[in-house]
């Protein structure tokens, strides 16, 4: 059966992500900072009994790309086989959106328009004519506002029954008279795209002018007399540079449109969003309640943990009698099911009760728009340790899994930055690391400690970030969209949570218990012994922790959640209440833990974004770190 490829294509927070989670199965990241879709995410749907596979490119605001994250829908959409393009414009910022719109027009690939957060244009006072826009633009239009799946399924309607019949050509938008007769030239001049080349031939007329760099080698070997002449005459003429010329010419129809079909009602009141962010972006008031939210927040995943750990222990407390009778009937089946039972208890006893309100919260605290706000309050702060606020949606990032924070790092618009947050990333406590503190500290410390170690680690990101930075240039202001603030969706919440606890029970639980049969095997062969010896001057010498908790180390580089499990299994405890462990020792070990060698996916990551000497380089800084601030914890400890 034949499937079509449709691509939702915007600007960064126009809706894409949400409105894909609305459509398809598989479920994408959907957080409200500008960026979040830094690679291409892919999903099949079905509708009327025809397949259509879906993609969520990363967010562009024109296809002459400036970053990473924008070539690459740059290069898919000149590149692969499209369907049809569903170009999701923000409602409330409908003239900017429609300079999107215009360029994409241009390259004459079927299309359609997903006018999205209608609700929250009307709001602003906002009356749109999506019917008017439809005939101005010859596309359709279909009114949408994802985030509650309203028009959703006509815009998809609309879509199918477009691809049903051969789509009619799209209209040609005429520019000024001067530009438009060189391009009219330089496309009759031009030779015919080649094979697998999206775009036609007024496509690339006009970015032989515009950005040359654009055009494919054949077309620009063949017409760079013709567009130097060309630029030569629109330099001349309107006394400005090509590109700025030809981005004038596209602002001027996008503010035509809006004009035509958009009418603004004043409101007599303010609205609630704009008291909000004169509280949330004050100075000083803005800055307590961030911390404020903080405290509740990892407040609040400790109590949930504790209630979701204290419904599960007495169900798993019943397993274990029942693996006994294995010990008479074989040894090796008996370390084998004893080792998997462990990391069975591991998963669901140990790491989900915090996993999953840490997940849960976030993804609320993702969607409500307060994100970008952060960046606004902390580009100062960041700036003295050489970052600025921008930087500030990878590191929350880095809270849920360092991996995908370092593909956010795309967002930053020049490499010295993307490095710099890249080296400092593995020192933030992803979800694993803080299942592993909050599990630890709930045990052996209290949460009191939990919050001492985030503030150490905020800490230390401050002061390498600092060395570093002095090495480098200072860095460039912080130019950023701060979207509006919204009810965040329980739907999209559930939705993003029901993904990663699908990843954890994919990728996480079968390396928990792998991992824990493993530790059983290492311990019956004495092989544990060696690990822990080699690790023994570190821990035991300069750390004064058990020299048996090196072999959890090694199991922690492939996946953090693993050291709870093994911990227990390594110092034979039954639970972790009853690990032979002062709470001295547990924090000590948990500075390390957080700090320490970034974990296998994250080192991969990091080799193949930035390269194996930046990768290699930021695995030797972290372990430096980790031991030089684990070691300080112990000296406070002796001392108080």
């Amino acid at each position: 059966m034949t499937s079509f490829k449709i691509v939702l294509v915007g600007q960064p927070n126009a809706g894409k992500s949400t409105l894909f989670n609305v459509l398809s199965d598989i479920k994408a990241a959907a957080a409200n900072f500008a960026g979040t879709s830094v690679k291409i995410t892919q999903s099949s749907i079905q509708l009327e009994g025809r397949f259509f596979q879906l993609l969520d490119l990363p967010g562009i605001y024109s296809l002459n790309a400036s970053d990473d994250a924008e070539k690459i829908t740059q290069e898919y959409l000149l590149r692969e086989k499209i369907d049809l393009i569903v170009n999701v414009v923000d409602s409330t910022l409908l003239a900017r959106s429609l300079e999107l719109t215009s360029e994409l027009l241009e390259l004459g690939l079927p299309m359609a328009i997903a006018l999205n957060m209608q609700d929250e244009a009307e709001k602003r006072g906002l009356k749109i004519d999506h019917e008017k826009l439809e005939k101005a633009l010859g596309v359709p239009v279909v009114p949408t506002a994802a985030l509650h799946g309203k028009g959703v399924r006509q815009l998809m309607e609309r879509c199918s029954r477009l691809l049903k019949a051969e789509p009619p050509p799209l209209p040609v938008f005429p520019y000024t008279a001067h530009i438009e007769t060189l391009v009219q030239e330089l496309a009759a001049a031009m030779p015919e795209p080649a094979c697998g080349q999206n775009g036609n031939r007024r496509f690339y007329a006009i970015k032989s002018i515009e950005n040359p760099a654009m055009v494919p080698q054949g077309i620009r070997q063949a017409l760079a007399a013709d567009s130097a002449a060309a630029c030569a005459q629109i330099r001349d003429y309107h006394q400005r540079d090509c590109f700025e010329s030809v981005a004038y010419e596209r602002h001027h129809l996008a503010m035509k449109w809006s004009e035509e079909i958009c009418e603004f009602v004043p409101r007599r009141t303010i609205h609630l969003h704009d008291r909000l962010d004169r509280f949330f972006l004050h100075p000083l008031l803005g800055r307590f309640f961030l911390l404020a939210y903080f405290l509740v927040f990892y407040a609040a995943i400790f109590f949930l943990g504790n209630i979701i750990s204290g419904w599960l222990d007495p169900l798993l407390n019943r397993i274990p009698p029942l693996l006994v009778p294995l010990q008479k009937i074989s040894g090796f089946l008996w370390l084998t099911a004893d080792g998997l039972w462990q990391g069975v208890a591991g998963s669901l006893g140990v790491v989900l009760p915090y996993f999953l309100p840490l997940i849960f919260l976030n993804a609320i605290f993702e969607d409500s728009g307060y994100l970008s706000r952060i960046a606004f309050l902390l580009d100062g702060l960041l700036h003295r340790i050489g970052l600025h606020g921008k930087s500030v949606a990878a590191f929350i990032l880095g809270f849920g899994c360092t991996a995908p924070a370092l593909y956010a790092t795309r967002i930053l618009e020049n490499k010295r930055d993307r490095v710099l947050s890249a080296m400092l990333l593995p020192f933030i406590p992803c979800s694993a690391r803080n299942a592993v503190i909050f599990a630890l500290t709930a045990a052996l410390a209290g949460p009191v400690w939990a919050l001492v170690i985030y503030f150490f680690v905020l800490l230390v990101i401050a002061v390498t970030g600092k060395t570093i930075s002095l090495f480098l240039e200072k860095p460039g202001g912080l130019i950023m969209e701060i979207p509006d603030l919204k009810v965040p969706s329980l739907r999209n919440a559930m939705v993003n949570t029901g993904r990663k606890l699908k990843e954890f029970a994919v990728t996480v639980v079968p390396l928990l218990l792998l991992g824990s049969a493993a530790m059983s095997w290492l311990g019956s062969l004495n092989i544990s012994n060696w690990i822990d010896s080699f690790f023994a001057p570190l821990l035991n010498g300069v750390l004064g922790l058990p020299a048996q908790l090196g072999t959890t180390l090694i199991f922690g580089f492939f996946r953090k959640e693993l050291i709870v499990v093994m911990v227990k299994q390594a110092l034979g405890a039954a639970s972790l209440a009853l690990l032979p462990l002062t709470s001295g020792q547990a924090v000590v070990f948990l500075v390390f833990v957080t700090l320490y060698f970034p974990c296998f996916t994250t080192f991969m990551v990091m080799g193949r974004e930035f390269g194996w000497k930046t990768a290699g380089a930021s695995a030797v800084l972290s372990i430096v770190v980790a031991s030089l601030s684990a070691y300080l914890f112990r000296i406070l400890f002796l001392i108080f």
